[in-house]
């Protein structure tokens, strides 16, 4: 009874209440840490998706300067998406770098874009998957 009246009842109410939003960041700080490897592989997968486009075949039609310029193109792809991915290898999410690469990958795919390429078409649809992960995890644990 001498602990419920020098205030005891309401230090053990704030004391639950901290341990239960402890554990609710806890519970975040788990599905934001799955979430950014998730992120992780899934730019990894872009990077890797550049990597294989910027090869032409040997039989293919292009001319030299067309695939010097897919070459370079691609490569750039490449190098933007890998800084992407590697902004999220560490629990130290490095969101400016992040934030500056997906702008300039963004510009990178307009210009490539050709409404009649399948590749285009393809690495489209994942970098817009990408994008959409991107945001998700930003509003939910930046």
């Amino acid at each position: 009874m001498a602990f419920l009246r020098r205030g005891g009842a309401a230090t053990v109410s704030v004391g639950l209440a901290l341990a239960g939003l402890v554990a609710l960041g806890c519970q975040q700080n788990t599905q934001c840490e799955q979430e950014r490897l998730e992120l992780a592989k899934t730019w990894e997968t872009l990077r890797n998706t550049a990597a294989s486009r910027k090869h032409v075949p040997e039989d293919s039609p292009l001319s030299e300067a067309q695939r010097t310029e897919r070459l370079q193109s691609w490569t750039k792809i490449e190098e933007k998406a890998d800084l992407i991915r590697s902004s999220f290898e560490t629990r130290q999410v490095t969101w400016e770098p992040a934030e500056r690469a997906r702008k300039e990958l963004e510009e990178l795919y307009k210009t490539a874009a050709n409404p009649e390429d399948p590749l285009i078409q393809g690495f489209g649809v994942l970098l817009g998957t990408a994008d959409k992960q991107y945001e998700g995890f930003r509003s939910a644990c930046k």
